[in-house]
This record gives structure tokens, sequence and C-alpha cells, in this order.
């Protein structure tokens, strides 16, 4: 069974070789990789051209529109009937695909495998079977979220689902399991790891923290509307968030930083106004100090 591997890119010169590559090495030999660059302006897209002459490789070029329509734009030219996706900062495992792939051979009402990762620290991911007595749809709209790492669905329940809402910039990844849930097909979890995650800096969510989170709020308040049961899942999931965050604001409460940081805070803020380099210090030092027992 053929499978298109679906690679979103953005300014990722330096890392989208490795993904390419990680694919190329892969055990499971039908495949195709489909790369979206979402308007570029460095050198990722000569480094993709450089691996074209392995024909299953192919490049969509558009516009800067952010990753969920590049994503978007990937699935609807996506050949094969399994798709997955990966970041173009991230790798396949080896062996990846050959672990998957005869779960979908065997069971044609299967539409959505996740499995488990490992970062590039050597940390691993949270991957996780369904909670009991939740489907995946009723899980997510609840607040759980460890449906992550690889995550492979097949295209026709997607298509049955209507398609991402491409308005909606960040957490395309948690908007596909809960469209592709919502059709009521199997899913799967598979507790081996198949991805591997890179920690670096520049990740989206790094960069773009509150609106990824916002995003995701965004996305489950939209499956919600028209079903109280729906809405009271959801509720439920934000009541857990905001008790995770109180959790871990009352550990930053008890650090001897953050005592110094409440004692001479105004002095500090004047001496390091945000917006200059002496502020940038001063966020770093709050870091290291919420990060001090």
């Amino acid at each position: 069974m053929h499978v298109t591997v679906v690679i979103p890119v953005y300014n990722r010169e330096r890392y989208i070789a490795e993904a390419l590559d990680s694919v190329i090495a892969q055990d499971y030999s039908d495949w195709d990789v489909l790369v979206v660059d979402d308007g570029s302006t460095d050198g990722s897209v000569e480094v993709v051209k450089s691996r074209m002459s392995d024909d299953r490789i192919s490049l969509i070029q558009m516009k800067h529109d952010g990753c969920t329509p590049a994503t978007a734009k990937g699935i609807e030219n996506g050949r094969g009937p399994v798709i997955t996706c990966l970041d173009s900062d991230d790798k396949l495992m080896p062996g990846a695909l050959s672990t998957v792939m005869p779960v979908f051979e065997k069971n044609p009402r299967l539409g959505y495998v996740w499995t488990n990762y490992v970062d590039s620290t050597g940390h691993k991911g949270e991957g996780d079977f369904l909670p009991d007595g939740k489907t995946l749809f009723e899980a997510i709209m609840s607040g759980w979220w460890k449906a992550t790492a690889e995550r492979f669905f097949r295209k026709e329940f997607y298509l049955q689902s209507g398609g991402l809402d491409t308005s909606i910039k960040y957490t395309q990844d948690l908007q596909l399991a809960l469209l592709i849930g919502k059709t009521g097909c199997d899913t799967l979890h598979i507790p081996k790891v198949t991805y591997w995650l890179r920690i670096h800096p520049h990740r989206i969510t790094n960069e773009q923290p509150t609106e990824a989170g916002k995003d995701g709020r965004l996305v489950r308040r939209k499956f919600r509307n028209g079903s109280a049961a729906l809405a009271e899942l959801y509720i439920t999931g934000i009541e857990n968030e905001r008790d995770v965050l109180r959790s871990e604001l009352r550990g930053i409460k008890k650090c001897f930083g953050y005592k110094l940081m409440r004692l001479y805070g105004s002095l500090i803020d004047r001496t390091l106004p945000d917006g200059t380099k002496r502020g940038e210090l001063k966020r770093k030092v709050v870091n290291l100090l919420r990060g001090s027992s």
C-alpha cells in the first residue's frame, strides 16, 4: 500500500535534507514525498531540488501562508491512500513506515494511527493509548492530547471530514485528529518509536507559544458547536488545562528565584526594560530562576 509523506517547509535549509534522507533510507519502498514550500526565503527549495533526482520526491511552491494551508495543500495533492506528515526539521526513525503500513493493509476501516517519538535530547514523548471508554474525538475534546509524534491517516476519511480550516494557522495536527476522529473510523496507537523530533529554539511551539495555545482552544471550540455533550467535554478540557497551569504556577511561586523577582521586580523592570538587549538578558535570567528550587 502506498503512503505519501507530506513535508511542509518554511526556511528550514539547515534541516530539510536530513528529513528527506530519513524517508529515502526507509526499508519500506512504496512511498513518495511531497514537499510543500510555504514561501521560503532561504535555500530550502534548492536543497529539496537537489534530492529530486529521486523521482519519488516532488515539490509544490506557494506564497507564505502558514503551516495549516501548506499541510492542506500537501494532503490535497498527496498520491497515497495513506498520508503521514513529517515536520521539515524532524526525521523518521529507521523502519517507521514498515512498522505502521501493514496495519492499514489489514483493516480498511482504519483511518488514523499514531506512534511514539524520541526527541534530540533523548527524551521519549508522551504518545499513549486512548483513555478507557473514549473515542479519539471525545478524548481530544476533553483535553487529552497524546496522539502525538508520527500520525498516519487514510485520505478517504480526511476527504469525508470536510478538510482543514486553513484560517487557523497553527495546531493543524490537533485539527486533523479531530476531523478524522469525527468520521467514526477505527483508530489505533502503536507504542513504538517511529519519529525523531528535533529540539531547537526556532520550533513554532517555541516561537509562537501563545498563538499555538490559542489556536488549540479555538479548534476544540469550533468542534463543540451544536452539541451539549461536546460542549461539556470542551469545558472539561479547559478546566483540565486551568488546573495544570495552576499547579505549574504554584511550583514557580515556591522557588527562590520567583521570590527574588517579586522582591526586586519593579527595580529590575526599570533597569532592564523589555525590547532591549538588557531586557533579553532579563528574560533569560527569569527563565533560569523559574527552573531553580
